[in-house]
């Protein structure tokens, strides 16, 4: 199934020429002091002058914000000036944020409960379903979510909590669970970037499920936090595109792909890391999202960076944009994570083994 490493990066980053993402931002967006991740902004302007020369990671990135970043019909382009007076306000408006509570997205009421539930050895799935078996829109939601590609195990759709607690099990119905409390916060649209809100959705999903299964199996560390990690980075993201949305049209400018994605590769896991802390996250997933930049030392930071780099390989793999093969190849250049466990994750991520979905199965996720 394995293609030659070499060439299944090559053939990926010559696809990525032809996403039309690969254009100079005027300046990188600076990330806050102390984040872990102000030497990123360099790289991601590197990468998108020289995608050759990118890792496998940043090609992933830069493919997940090629996918998310499709421009809606009849955007107009911005001038480089423009590029750099936004990409300028956004950067200046994230580093002097009061990054308070009241001023980031609401916790979930449910969270604290959920929180000492999974923490309880000896709660079930079944009593854990009963924390969303309280309010009926919850109760949709995590329908729906266990029916999306990211979680749906088989043809036969889930249509009841018993159902879903049933084939998940108490792990899935945790993960399913804590993407329900977190989907109402995420929900964001933008007629710049319409594709923007369910692609970073479904990659929180996906890079939820594949960092607690690497801390389970590959770092020993602690599946939930690995989980809400995923999710938080997610919420990251949107909360960045919020601000750039707001700063674009104070402008009366359109965002172009390229200032957003400089945007979210500095500020994404500066500001989730915000998110944790402010929602009172376990400290392992504040300090993993701060220094997930530097992953070489373990731990949940090394979960995290393969989990979003795995997250995007399935989603480029989903929409087409890339094989299996190539998926995997790439994932094989990330380090720390042995042949056998990043099969294993990705058999579980990824589903079946097809190369997309169905366009009616993806819509109806």
């Amino acid at each position: 199934m394995m293609v030659i490493l070499a060439g299944a990066a090559g053939a990926l980053v010559a696809g990525c020429l032809g996403w039309g993402l690969y254009r100079r931002p005027a300046r990188a967006a600076a990330a806050p002091e102390g984040s872990g991740s102000r030497r990123r902004a360099q790289p991601q302007e590197a990468a998108l002058a020289e995608p050759s020369k990118g890792n496998a990671g940043e090609v992933l990135q830069a493919g997940l914000h090629a996918l998310a970043l499709l421009q809606g019909t009849g955007s107009a382009r911005t001038t480089g000036a423009q590029d750099d007076a936004l990409l300028g306000a956004v950067a200046a408006g994230l580093e002097a944020q009061d990054w308070s509570t009241r001023h980031l997205p609401r916790r979930p009421q449910l969270l604290p409960q959920l929180i000492q539930t999974v923490n309880d050895s000896d709660a079930s799935a079944r009593s854990m379903a009963s924390i969303i078996g309280q309010d009926a829109v919850l109760t949709g939601n995590l329908l729906r979510i266990a029916n999306s590609p990211a979680y749906r195990l088989q043809a036969k759709p889930v249509d009841s909590l018993q159902r879903a607690v049933t084939l998940v099990g108490t792990d899935g119905i945790r993960q399913i669970i804590s993407a329900v409390l977190v989907q109402p916060v995420m929900q964001l649209h933008s007629e710049a970037f319409p594709q923007f809100g369910s692609v970073v959705w479904e990659h929180a999903l996906l890079a939820s499920r594949a960092a607690a299964d690497h801390a389970r199996l590959v770092t020993h560390e602690d599946g939930f936090a690995a989980q809400w990690m995923g999710l938080t980075q997610g919420l990251g993201a949107a909360l960045v595109m919020r601000h750039l949305l707001d700063a674009a049209h104070q402008q009366a400018v359109v965002p172009s792909p390229t200032v957003a994605s400089a945007l979210l590769d500095a500020w994404t896991l500066p500001v989730a890391s915000r998110i944790a802390a402010a929602w009172e996250l376990p400290p392992s997933v504040h300090e993993a999202l701060l220094r997930e930049a530097d992953a070489t030392g373990g731990g949940l930071a090394a979960s995290l960076c393969f989990a979003r780099a795995a997250a995007s390989a399935s989603l480029l793999c989903r929409h087409g944009r890339i094989s299996q093969a190539q998926a995997l190849a790439l994932l094989e250049q990330l380090q720390g994570t042995q042949a056998h466990a990043l099969q294993w994750i990705w058999r579980r991520l990824h589903g079946r083994a097809v190369e997309t979905l169905e366009a009616d199965e993806w819509a109806g996720g």
